[in-house]
């Protein structure tokens, strides 16, 4: 049986039925796909459940699936197939589509044509988290946008799997989830155990996937997927581990203080706490009929008033202080500044900085979640900081941690200096594979835009350098090293 301590994992090519109890009981715990029972499976040690996708109804008595024909038939060849040969998944993460605070550039053919070779080598294809920004963008723009990616999917993943874990952009999908099951609950009066398959098909983004991926077996897996040693999240704990960021505050001080006392050792359910106030906030702003001009102001005025959460001391002063702020100020109309990422709510460690803090505050994060006692590499991401395999000691020994980056540009609007330290931390274009039979199934690092960045460094340090301003969107970049 899978571990509650992260939904779904074991072996691949499996759609899993929902803990709809676990769900309820805890927000944001496990709210992915999980084994329920079935076979075993030889590759992973889990406990494959092949009624999932129509295999062993018959003998149970029950009726066929639902999914039958030719796609029901090669999704279930693809499921036995996965589960006795060895796995290639290849990670990517942090792709942003349609988000205004920055370049994403899967939207574009060239990126997505640098990123189909490996694609096209990959069994599975791991989507860890904010694939889709719905903080920064309307649900129909970020959907817009993404299309051109979804569309490569389809096209190289017939057959495979397809794995979706949510990031904080775009965690809102596993909140409306969560609520289209209580909502269906309530409705029909039904137990969850017989609402399971029509709350699956009738949620529209399993739906969506479904509709464009009909070849490939889906699966929706959080807080974590496990591919043979390694467990991947996306990372969006590590905010809580941040000293003085708003969910650090909120974790430690006003969440514990209102549920009677500290807690030493956070659990899921904490760290889900001090996160769905905040992407919830953003969510709802992104929505608005001029929700990125609203957003871009709101950004301006956190800048200007960046104290006010680590001064906050519950969460119920710290809102109603940011909002009495906000209101008085956007009344007034301030000029908004330059769009950049909001490093105060939407992620806590800027462009171009170390990489250590990061890894320090994830590491705590496997720790109290116990993860550590159960693999020993990891893949995260959230920070656009792509990792190869360090360790947080700074020796040989303990958990390593691999970060597979992101795909949007969003280069600091400062000095040539900060500029520098974008190019050595967050470059764009990056992702992790796991192959099992690789390595002894040790994440790799790939970065599939390398090339551009040593040809920008290498003007940078010519005669004739370019300023930041000059690069403000990737085509700017394309343009520099081609001459015009």
């Amino acid at each position: 049986m899978a571990s509650a301590k992260h939904g779904a994992y074991g072996c691949p090519g499996v759609s899993f039925g929902a803990r709809a109890g676990d769900c309820l009981g805890e927000v944001g715990l496990d709210l992915g796909s999980r084994f329920e029972g079935g076979a075993q499976c030889p590759q992973r040690g889990g406990v494959v459940d092949l009624s999932a996708v129509g295999v062993v109804e018959g003998a149970r008595g029950g009726s066929p699936s639902p999914r039958v024909g030719n796609r029901g038939l090669l999704v279930r060849l693809a499921v036995i197939w996965f589960c006795f040969r060895a796995v290639r998944s290849l990670v990517i993460s942090d792709t942003h589509l349609g988000a205004w605070t920055g370049d994403d550039l899967l939207a574009y053919a060239w990126a997505r044509e640098a990123l189909r070779p490996e694609l096209e080598r990959a069994d599975e294809v791991v989507l860890l988290g904010d694939f889709v920004d719905l903080l920064f963008a309307t649900i129909e723009h970020a959907f817009e946008r993404a299309d051109g990616l979804v569309e490569l999917l389809a096209q190289t993943l017939p057959g495979k799997r397809l794995v979706w874990l949510a990031g904080n952009h775009d965690h809102h999908i596993l909140v409306r989830r969560l609520e289209a099951l209580v909502e269906l609950r309530i409705a029909t009066a039904k137990p969850y155990d017989e609402l399971r398959e029509r709350w699956r098909a009738g949620f529209f983004f399993e739906a969506f996937l479904r509709r464009r991926l009909p070849h490939t077996e889906i699966e929706i897996a959080y807080p974590s997927h496990r591919v043979g040693e390694v467990m991947l999240s996306h990372g969006h704990y590590l905010d809580g581990e941040v000293r003085g960021s708003v969910s650090n505050r909120l974790l430690q001080g006003g969440f514990w203080r209102l549920a009677g006392g500290h807690k030493p050792t956070p659990a899921i359910e904490d760290y889900e706490a001090a996160l769905v106030p905040l992407t919830e906030l953003l969510f709802a702003a992104a929505q608005l009929p001029k929700g990125a001009p609203a957003e871009q102001r709101i950004q301006a005025e956190l800048r200007r008033i960046g104290r006010l959460a680590a001064a906050a001391t519950t969460p119920g002063r710290e809102v109603a202080r940011l909002g009495r702020s906000l209101a008085v100020r956007l009344r007034s109309r301030p000029k908004p500044e330059t769009p950049t990422v909001d490093h105060v709510l939407a992620r806590v460690v800027p462009p171009g900085t170390s990489v250590l803090p990061s890894v320090r505050a994830y590491g705590r994060v496997c720790r109290n979640l116990g993860w550590d006692r159960e693999a020993r590499w990891f893949v995260f991401a959230h920070t656009h900081q792509p990792l190869d395999g360090v360790r947080v000691t700074g020796t040989s020994v303990g958990p390593r941690f691999w970060n597979a980056g992101c795909w949007i540009y969003e280069p600091p609007a400062g000095s040539v200096a900060d500029y520098l330290g974008y190019l050595d931390h967050n470059w764009p274009g990056s992702a992790v594979v796991i192959d099992t039979e690789e390595r002894g199934g040790e994440p790799q690092l790939l970065e599939l835009l390398a090339s551009d960045r040593s040809a920008l460094r290498a003007k940078f340090r010519g005669p004739d350098p370019p300023t930041p301003a000059q690069l403000p969107r990737y085509e700017d970049v394309h343009r520099l090293l081609d001459g015009g």
